[in-house]
């Protein structure tokens, strides 16, 4: 973790220096972004991260990118990330993203017998070449049922996962040291199983992560607060291992029917993970896509996440 403290961009808000004075990672807080102008058909340009933290009011320590497995490593996007004084936060996807849920292709059992080495074998060298530390998620989301790795799609298992996960460990860290390895669950809600019997363990995981999503009150969703979406399941992340911190990977809130509802989830969130001892930051999904997930959606939610945001930062992690 040393080696990632280093890299970190400090917790500097927009007025200071972009590139701020490192600070040890135990006594720090973080947090970043995916943002679609970053990960898109666009050329990325550090204008989008530029705006994102002026909107925010601090620089993000993390910026967040996808790819699937038959990809080849973004490299021009993750210099851009680095150049702008953040770190790569990227999710390695098993499954061609154009052919729906049902991949047996992409079974956890197809991994786990070695049909897919050669391309874990070119993420590893070409992950490996960077100058500078990457956060690496896979197969996210495990105890959902929208992905070709998702627990019962398949056939896939528990021991599934947890095998191909370790033969993905195994490839990637071996040809790349630069890379910490991030391992992350939905947060249990009435459409997800639970996550604990999928961790492959400390031995192959430097951070615990979790996604959560307030979909709002609609058609087979309904409002849920940030304390229930979150706090069962950090409990749990607790328990699994106490050894391991943890980034909220992924996080948005769709608009409630009056613009204080936002305002007053974005507030309830920065007190959920101010007092989980083990977060180290989260990751908020800026995009208007199934829902509008953005913190700028309205004034108010854009006033609640810079007052939330400036508690977070310029406090200290407990633990």
């Amino acid at each position: 973790m040393a080696t990632l403290a280093t890299a970190l961009a400090g917790h500097t808000s927009c007025s200071t220096d972009s590139h701020p004075q490192q600070q040890p990672l135990d006594h720090r807080r973080f947090w970043g972004a995916f943002i679609p102008t970053v990960t898109g058909t666009g050329q990325p340009t550090f204008n989008s991260i530029d705006r994102l933290a002026s909107l925010a009011g601090y620089r993000p320590n993390f910026m967040h990118l996808f790819a699937a497995i038959p990809d080849s490593l973004p490299v021009a996007t993750l210099d851009l990330i680095r150049d702008s004084g953040a770190t790569p936060l990227l999710t390695l996807e098993p499954w061609d993203p154009n052919q729906g849920r049902d991949q047996s292709l992409y079974s956890l059992e197809t991994f786990d017998a070695g049909q897919h080495d050669s391309d874990l074998f070119r993420w590893g060298a070409q992950l490996g070449a960077l100058p500078y530390p990457v956060l690496l998620r896979f197969a996210q989301e495990m105890n959902g049922t929208w992905y070709p790795w998702s627990i019962g799609t398949s056939q896939n298992t528990p021991q599934d996962y947890r095998a191909a996960w370790l033969r993905m460990h195994s490839i990637i860290s071996e040809h790349a040291p630069n890379v910490h390895f991030v391992w992350a669950p939905n947060a249990i809600t009435e459409g997800t199983r639970g996550f604990t019997d999928c961790y492959p363990g400390d031995d192959v995981v430097d951070y615990l992560g979790l996604d959560g999503y307030n979909w709002g009150q609609s058609p087979g969703h309904q409002w849920q607060s940030a304390h229930k979406l979150f706090s069962t399941s950090l409990e749990e992340l607790s328990k699994l291992s106490s050894n391991r911190p943890t980034l909220i990977t992924e996080v948005g809130c769709a608009d409630g029917n009056t613009p204080d509802l936002k305002a007053e989830w974005i507030s309830d969130f920065f007190r959920v993970i101010g007092s989980a001892p083990n977060v180290l930051g989260f990751v908020w999904f800026q995009m208007d896509k199934e829902r509008d997930w953005r913190f700028n959606s309205s004034l108010a939610s854009t006033e609640s996440f810079r007052n939330g945001l400036e508690l977070w930062m310029s406090g200290s992690r407990r633990g």
